[in-house]
């Protein structure tokens, strides 16, 4: 895909009420006790609750850095910052897979419009993992490249409905060293093993 192919108008802009970066933090904060009693489940299942993922969701958390044209409120780092250092108070483990997972709505902001309507068109709330260590392999194929490889891990993966992946593209007569990328691979698409 070329920057000529993406779409020019972007998506109607959905609202979200002003909400100041203190009421997200107090959000956080009321949810700390509760992680807390969740603790020793998620260190159970090896995974951050599914009740946990909606409190998250609910208290619209994971939309800090997402942009206003998808339902998120764009604040400032140190809102995302001090609710995760709240978060984690109740739960380390809920602290960092928020974190990780909030920060992939900034990241895919900075994709071309086509990969967030792909990503989030249908479903504002898409929640997005990643692996970054470039393990796997790519072909170039037609129209793209083809990636397949087993990454080790990916905080949070179980809740989303996307992946991050790290890869080296392999040098061509274009290009002449291999080229880190990140590659956008929806769930369909991977194997959580």
């Amino acid at each position: 895909m070329t920057v000529d192919a993406v779409k020019t108008s972007p998506p109607s802009k959905l609202t979200q009420p002003t909400i100041s970066g203190d009421q997200f933090i107090s959000a956080a904060k009321a949810l700390a006790p509760i992680l807390q009693e969740r603790g020793q489940a998620a260190d159970e299942l090896r995974r951050i609750p599914e009740q946990t993922i909606e409190d998250l969701h609910n208290a619209g958390l994971f939309k800090l850095f997402q942009p206003a044209r998808w339902g998120g409120y764009e604040a400032h780092p140190n809102t995302l910052y001090d609710s995760q250092i709240e978060l984690a108070k109740g739960c380390g483990s809920t602290g960092w897979v928020f974190g990780v997972l909030s920060v992939h709505t900034w990241q895919l902001a900075l994709f071309p419009e086509e990969a967030q309507d792909e990503v989030w068109g249908d479903d504002p709330s898409t929640l997005i993992s990643s692996s970054y260590a470039p393990v796997g392999k790519v072909t170039r194929v037609d129209g793209g490249y083809r990636l397949s490889g087993r990454w080790s891990w990916s905080s949070g993966c179980d809740h989303c409905q996307w992946v991050m992946l790290g890869s080296f593209v392999p040098p061509d007569e274009d290009h002449p060293k291999p080229d880190m990328r990140t590659f956008l691979v929806p769930r369909s698409d991977y194997t959580i093993v």
